[in-house]
């Protein structure tokens, strides 16, 4: 019976279904750009005090 209730709640074929796919993997693009950026810009202005204090 639960088979056929689902299948009822289910959208006509010809409406559009809503895919957020894409914009999930946008958004963990752009998360995922801006944490390499911060990284990349934060050694790049403490590079010289992070290799002092490592000892290299």
């Amino acid at each position: 019976m639960n088979e056929t209730t689902e299948m009822n709640e289910m959208p006509p074929l010809g409406a559009p279904k809503k895919n957020n796919t894409p914009i999930i993997i946008g958004v963990v693009v752009v998360v995922l750009l801006c944490c390499c950026c911060v990284v990349v810009a934060g050694g790049w202005i403490y590079g010289d005090a992070i290799m002092q204090a490592v000892g290299g």
